[in-house]
């Protein structure tokens, strides 16, 4: 490969996994050089975001022990693929312990974790890399709405953590606290979300926002379901979004660059809906894909991570029945289920991302 043009090494290797292209950094000087270049990362990673024939999307199990599950291969029966298990990080020390309390988001690979000690860490599963965080402001627990997010104007990841107002401030006032990799620096920012409580969950980061799900109150006899997009680089939120239909329970997920909710309707129990769009604000247009009974599936409040698959299967991580996966083929009405072994809590965690070579350095 040495007489081949340097720009068509590249172009192959930005087809590798990321697993393949950290054991080629033993090659040679010259390759090690160029896969630790951040150049080369981003390219890697614009290449799984544009090529669909590319299954770089993994679900991370926070199970004892922890889990990275390629539900493409599951879904193709590759069942020597499809799980695979994970040292867990070390963050700032090599001999401290570590065990997963909460993921607060995912984004371009980074997952960002809060331990059982309540110390938030940055972490690439892929490279292993792990980064410990300075604390924020705020004390996290479940009743924030937590995501991380890529600025592209400055070319830096953004941990956001929002909360309600105390009863001391106005209602429709949030309090926004942002974390900034390359100024290792927290801030506080103000915003106001007018009528709207937002959903106690880590926001799906998608085209430049995180979506969080929320309530907004409106004349009907239900609140209206909506999407609550924050700008991550303006860091301010958008106008909010409605939902394609009202569900007692919903999911957002990012499948094939596009967004996706997963819900049971109203009255609780009765039908299981997917919709997918392929943008959001004024002009978004949602397309029913599916709609079951919900006793076709395996569901129940603690349902959390759910995807389709490129054969139109629904991966459910159904924390009700924790250790069990299922895929659900709904124009087949065919479940196929997944063990997942694990020796610590029975409801674990779990954050879909996305095999990469980005740095936290």
């Amino acid at each position: 490969m040495s007489k081949l043009p340097q720009e068509i090494i590249v172009d192959i290797l930005t087809y590798l996994p990321a697993k393949s292209l950290i054991k080629f950094k033993c090659v040679c000087r010259s390759w090690r050089s160029l896969i630790s270049d951040p150049q080369f990362a981003k390219l890697h990673l614009k290449r799984a975001h544009e090529d669909e024939n590319i299954n770089r999307q993994r679900l991370l199990i926070a199970a004892d022990p922890l889990y990275s599950v390629d539900f493409e291969a599951a879904s193709d029966g590759d069942h020597g693929n499809t799980l695979v298990k994970l040292p867990y990080p070390n963050a700032e020390s090599h001999n401290d312990s570590f065990a997963v309390g909460l993921f607060l988001g995912s984004c371009d690979g980074i997952v960002c974790i809060l331990n059982e000690v309540d110390s938030v860490v940055l972490w690439n599963p892929s490279t292993r890399e792990s980064k410990k965080l300075s604390g924020p402001r705020s004390s996290l627990h479940k009743d924030f709405s937590t995501g991380l997010g890529y600025d592209s104007s400055t070319d830096d990841y953004k941990m956001v953590i929002a909360s309600s107002a105390t009863a001391s401030t106005r209602s429709d006032q949030i309090m926004v606290e942002v974390f900034t990799l390359k100024t290792n620096t927290w801030r506080t920012v103000q915003g106001s979300l007018p009528g709207i409580t937002l959903g106690s969950c880590y926001g799906e980061f998608w085209n430049g926002a995180l979506l969080w799900l929320g309530k907004q109150e409106s004349d009907a006899a239900h609140h209206l379901d909506v999407i609550v997009p924050f700008d991550i680089e303006k860091e301010k939120f958008m106008e909010a979004v409605p939902l394609p239909n009202h569900f007692s329970t919903a999911v957002l997920s990012i499948s094939g660059n596009c967004l996706c909710v997963f819900g049971e309707l109203q009255p609780y129990g009765s039908y299981f809906e997917a919709w997918l769009a392929s943008e959001y604000g004024v002009k978004t247009t949602w397309r029913r894909l599916f709609a079951v009974p919900v006793d076709k599936l395996c569901l129940d409040c603690y349902s959390s991570e759910m995807w389709l698959t490129k054969k139109g299967e629904l991966l459910l991580d159904n924390h009700g029945s924790p250790g069990i996966l299922t895929l659900y083929h709904p124009v087949e009405d065919a479940k196929k289920f997944l063990k997942v072994e694990n020796d610590g809590d029975p409801f674990y965690e779990s954050a879909i991302y996305t095999e990469s070579l980005v740095s936290l350095c």
